[in-house]
């Protein structure tokens, strides 16, 4: 009889069913109406988010800026919003600051051959020692039509307005991902530099336009973030890197580039969007969120490691191409 293989995809969701089976086991009120909508707000952003990142690790790059970048946006939302400015003024403010950073950040890295490590290190020391200076302190009493996108929008009168805005941009990313030529891009850049070049294709400009998409994504996760309360502090997007990343390992990208999906992506972050819930909800210590989330990304990269060793090992040996 011939093996049975599941797609890596069908396996991450039987473990995200699993964990949902135990949570209704051992913590028979978590799905009350409140934890539920908190969970999918908190799903909604990490999942906008998340899809930036994952183009950008498919370059064979990465963005450890992130939370920094979504700290400044969340501030100069925030400071908007002081202003008065509504929700249809906030969301392109939003996507171009978001643009303008990560473009920083792309133009550093194709413009300057830095490491995307290297040059995102440094940008992120830039961006939150930046908005320290210009914000030194918390913005508290935000009006109600600030937090009018996390409270009071919802379809139905039920499903909550930031949900709504993940499900269209996740069915946009998964046809864009699938379809787009410049998807195809992505993947030969991140497959093989070189070699890409060499078909025609303008790497530099590939990376810079990959960075600037997932800027606005960034954006619009920090306009999410920013309008869930009526304070918002210079930290609001801190360590949110390290969730996506993790969210786009478990998912099943390789972080050598080249490859993954949108689906794996989306079933990684909403394991992580219910791992600190949880945790809170059973009352254990929260440092053992931060701990799960690194051992989730070493264990996704020792298993993306084992796995590309095995496809190299059955390209040479000529028993089959992947």
């Amino acid at each position: 009889m011939r093996k049975l293989k599941l797609a890596g995809e069908a396996y991450l969701a039987i473990l995200l069913g699993v964990i949902l089976f135990a949570l209704k086991l051992f913590a028979n009120d978590f799905y009350n109406m409140n934890n539920t909508m908190s969970i999918l707000n908190r799903f909604s952003y990490l999942l906008i988010a998340a899809v930036g990142m994952n183009m950008i690790i498919i370059t064979s790059n990465i963005d450890i800026s992130t939370g920094a970048l979504i700290s400044i946006i969340c501030m100069v939302l925030a400071a908007a919003g002081k202003q008065g400015i509504l929700i249809g003024g906030l969301l392109p403010i939003a996507v171009v600051c978001g643009i303008l950073l990560s473009l920083l950040n792309g133009i550093i890295i194709s413009g300057l051959k830095i490491p995307s490590i290297v040059a995102t290190l440094a940008t992120a020391q830039l961006f939150q020692g930046g908005v320290l200076f210009v914000f030194p302190g918390s913005i508290y009493d935000l009006p109600r039509s600030f937090t009018w996108l996390s409270f009071d929008a919802k379809l139905f009168g039920v499903m909550p307005a930031s949900v709504v805005a993940m499900l269209i941009i996740a069915v946009l990313s998964l046809v864009f991902m699938r379809y787009s030529r410049f998807s195809k891009k992505l993947y030969a850049v991140g497959n093989n530099y070189g070699a890409a070049r060499l078909a025609g294709i303008n790497v530099n400009r590939t990376v810079i336009k990959t960075y600037a998409i997932a800027g606005a994504l960034f954006g619009i996760a920090a306009l999410i973030i920013a309008t869930s309360s009526n304070r918002v502090t210079p930290t609001m997007g801190a360590g949110i890197e390290m969730v996506l990343i993790a969210a786009v390992v478990l998912g099943g990208t390789s972080p050598a580039g080249g490859k993954g999906r949108i689906v794996g992506t989306i079933i990684g972050a909403f394991i992580l969007a219910i791992i600190t819930p949880a945790i809170n909800y059973m009352k254990i210590s929260p440092d053992w969120s931060d701990a799960v989330t690194g051992a989730i990304i070493l264990v996704s990269m020792v298993v993306n490691a084992f796995n590309f060793k095995k496809r190299r090992k059955i390209k040479i040996t000529g028993k089959g191409v992947l």
